[in-house]
């Protein structure tokens, strides 16, 4: 879903290209279920991995106190499924549905019947002990199949095929701890391991559509800036023209032109423009310190609502970075649900002041994050000074020439 198809505007309907940003850097998480599929199969494949090599280690002793021809029949009938198994969830990228489950669960149902040929009367939980870590974990993987009833009916016929094999060896192996354990352990394990997967999908769902929901506050935020960057100072400025001056209508006329085809390109790719006016980055940090409950009066004066150069793109961060942290500092620790910030331009010199009359902090503040701050504004020839006394206003300001704004482009 693009802007487009969003705003219901003339470019509804093209595909939006696989490397957009801004709302489509969000769009990734439309498939978080499917990563947590991805996820839970590769757990299966690590466990089914470990089972493999227990395997491997007691395969000669299972060969022993079997028959041979049932030991080697059940390794083959191992390795066969497992290589199957390995394939599908590496190439699908999950576990399967229910024909990967119905493999599991019939080849786990085969091996045991297998062992019923080859297993001595005596001891058969003891030589039937490699295939039950085997048959649970073919139990678990079925339990990412989403399928409960198939879960259910092959987990039952696994207890009852392993519960008839120990039977053969004599009534007393029924009740023998080994088979116990191993019953039990069937049928916990499916519940659990479908419930689990269940709220983890559920999860990764609901995460998905928070951040849908959030991507699109975005979007029209973003639309918003994008409409105030362009149109609005246009329209400022078709305002204010002067009649009487030639070229005046050849100018506005080139300034709707490129606002359109930058709005179109907004559109099409959802990139928002690489260069802002100082005027939208001051109203976008406003607006963002309003979700901390801070009520910011602007007070703009003319030079700088007027003001049309378009600031580079390290201008633009330091100069956002710094009202940003200025205007946090005041939410967090002023204790105060108001401030005043003062945009002007004199003499060259872009001037932005914020004013609370909050607790204060004292001349030489224990802030990092001022400091650095001041440091990037200085390599840009400007400056971050503070006035504050405890239980006194506060003001911060944040100056640079207007110069440093073609002068950052230049290099």
């Amino acid at each position: 879903m693009g802007f487009g198809a969003i705003f219901q505007g003339p470019w509804r309907g093209r595909k939006p290209r696989a490397d957009l940003t801004g709302y489509y850097r969000t769009e990734k998480y439309r498939f978080a279920r499917e990563r947590m599929e991805w996820q839970l199969a590769r757990i299966f494949l690590l466990y089914r991995l470990l089972h493999i090599f227990q395997m491997a280690g007691t395969a000669p002793d299972m060969i022993n106190r079997l028959r041979p021809g049932a030991g080697i029949a059940i390794l083959v009938v191992a390795a066969a499924e497992t290589s199957w198994l390995f394939l599908r969830i590496l190439r699908g990228r999950r576990y399967g549905g229910t024909l990967t489950a119905s493999v599991e669960l019939g080849t786990g149902v085969v091996m045991l019947l297998l062992a019923s040929w080859g297993a001595p009367p005596a001891h058969r939980p003891e030589a039937l002990a490699p295939l039950v870590f085997w048959t649970t974990d073919q139990i678990s993987g079925a339990a990412l199949s989403r399928d409960p009833k198939l879960l259910g009916v092959g987990t039952v016929a696994i207890s009852g095929t392993y519960l008839a094999v120990v039977a053969g060896g004599g009534p007393g192996e029924l009740t023998q701890s080994p088979t116990l354990i191993a019953v039990t352990g069937f049928l916990v394990l499916a519940v659990l391991i479908e419930r689990g997967a269940a709220f983890l999908r559920r999860t990764a769902a609901d995460l998905a559509d928070f951040s849908r929901h959030v991507a699109e506050e975005r979007a029209y935020l973003q639309l918003a800036y994008e409409l105030y960057n362009h149109w609005g100072n246009t329209l400022l400025k078709v305002t204010g023209h002067d009649c009487a001056r030639a070229g005046e209508f050849a100018e506005l006329r080139e300034l709707l032109v490129s606002d359109y085809g930058q709005l179109r390109a907004f559109f099409a790719t959802g990139r928002p423009s690489d260069r802002a006016a100082l005027l939208r980055i001051l109203h976008r940090e406003i607006v963002e310190i309003r979700d901390r409950r801070l009520i910011v009066e602007p007070v703009i004066s003319e030079d700088f609502r007027e003001y049309s150069e378009t600031v580079p793109e390290a201008v633009q961060n330091a100069f956002g970075d710094a009202l940003r942290a200025v205007l946090t500092n005041v939410s967090e620790h002023a204790r105060i649900d108001h401030a005043y910030v003062r945009a002007d331009i004199e003499e060259g010199t872009v001037r932005v002041s914020v004013t609370d009359q909050g607790r204060g902090f004292p001349e030489k503040p224990a802030l990092r994050t001022l400091a650095h701050l001041e440091r990037r504004l200085r390599d840009l020839d400007g400056r971050l000074t503070w006035r504050s006394r405890p239980e006194e206003d506060t003001r911060v300001t944040i100056e640079f020439p207007t110069g440093s704004t073609t002068a950052e482009e230049g290099k």
